[in-house]
């Protein structure tokens, strides 16, 4: 890499990204330039910057209009982790299978229960992630 070019991923474009996702979810007001300032401590020029990378990666993280994200991508909320993956929703059920488990009273029921989180946090996640994806993709 050369000396006058520095890596912004990790410093520019994921902070903006993430608050710009933050915004758009948690409200009904889009997020814009100033807002994205204030949320990432990022100067104005650095977060035009950043917006106008992510609009043009191929596909685009973001949709923008006139300084306004006007919506965020499938593609930006799988990186940020807040799509739906096969592997999220084994997560989630062998999680609460265990908190089943702990909260179960009768101690057959409660084996039974573990042995299923167990199972779904070990060697057959593999096999429950293949099977949801090829029936119903990756979402």
């Amino acid at each position: 890499m050369s000396d006058d070019l520095q890596p912004t991923g990790a410093s520019r474009d994921l902070p903006i990204l993430r608050a710009a996702l933050r915004r758009a979810d948690s409200s009904n007001d889009l997020p814009d330039v100033q807002d994205l300032e204030r949320d990432t401590g990022l100067k104005k020029d650095q977060v035009w910057i950043g917006l106008r990378a992510l609009q043009s990666a191929d596909p685009p993280y973001i949709e923008l209009d006139a300084g306004t994200v006007m919506a965020v991508s499938e593609r930006a909320r799988r990186e940020l982790g807040t799509w739906p993956s096969p592997a999220s929703l084994v997560d989630e059920l062998a999680a609460a299978l265990a908190l089943a488990a702990d909260k179960e009273i009768e101690p057959e029921r409660k084996s039974r229960l573990r042995a299923a989180a167990d199972g779904l946090a070990g060697m057959a996640r593999d096999i429950a992630v293949g099977v949801i994806a090829r029936r119903i993709g990756d979402l």
